[in-house]
């Protein structure tokens, strides 16, 4: 639980940005959360204040990974905040079921990894069909570039991490690459489906099931951490 003091700093911080004419958008973002309406938590300038914010709440958590050597600072601010709320997670005992509270653990540990391969594959191939050759090139793809790709978001995260994984863990015995994949499953599946699937007798055709009972906080750091550092290795 946080401080009254510490919220009270906060209540005077966001007191100072509304006032700002030029924080319009930043008011009506607190207008639209608290009426239930939700807002762009990704917009590049509400992480203009991020460290500040850090700074009254005196928020509890740590950053697992360090970002430091991404040289985007929205891309940078983006990762952080996600890490925080990951770890977040993991420390929130007000949470009364525990698969809710892992699930939504793994879901900011994939938006971290899918920053990760997006900023990778940008940097390393500028021209978006330099890209495309090269994720076509890439053995057992079903991936086939056209028309309406102009940019990396266009393509499917599922054949980046293909790609990802086929360049830098496929080696037999190293579970990263099947980490990072059923994170994407996970994100896709949804809290109610993986939560049956986690509780259902095993089947060995299912590796969805199979991660999610034996997945645990600290391997999922732990390969998110591998992939971090492969990517800062690469630059």
């Amino acid at each position: 639980m946080y401080k009254k003091e510490s919220l009270e700093k906060l209540l005077v911080l966001i007191d100072e940005i509304c006032k700002d004419n030029n924080n319009l958008w930043f008011r009506k973002s607190l207008e639209f959360k608290f009426s239930g309406t939700r807002t762009n938590l990704y917009d590049e300038q509400v992480f203009t204040n991020t460290e500040k914010i850090k700074y009254y709440l005196s928020l509890s958590p740590e950053l697992s990974i360090d970002y430091s050597y991404i040289p985007h600072k929205t891309l940078r601010a983006r990762l952080e905040l996600d890490n925080l709320r990951m770890e977040g997670v993991r420390l929130d005992m007000q949470e009364k079921k525990e698969f809710t509270r892992f699930f939504d653990y793994l879901v900011f540990a994939f938006y971290q990894v899918e920053n990760l391969i997006n900023f990778y594959y940008y940097d390393l191939f500028p021209v978006v069909d330099d890209l495309i050759d090269h994720l076509e090139s890439i053995e057992g793809t079903r991936f086939r570039g056209n028309n309406s790709i102009t940019n990396i978001g266009d393509i499917p995260i599922a054949t980046k991490i293909y790609s990802f994984n086929k360049t830098f863990f496929n080696i037999k015995g190293n579970y990263t690459g099947h980490t990072i994949d059923n994170l994407r499953k996970v994100r896709n599946e949804g809290v109610h489906r993986c939560s049956i699937l986690a509780k259902s007798p095993m089947e060995e055709r299912n590796n969805l099931q199979k991660f999610l009972k034996f997945a645990t906080y600290d391997s999922i750091l732990s390969d998110l951490t591998k992939l971090s550092n492969t990517v800062e290795g690469e630059f």
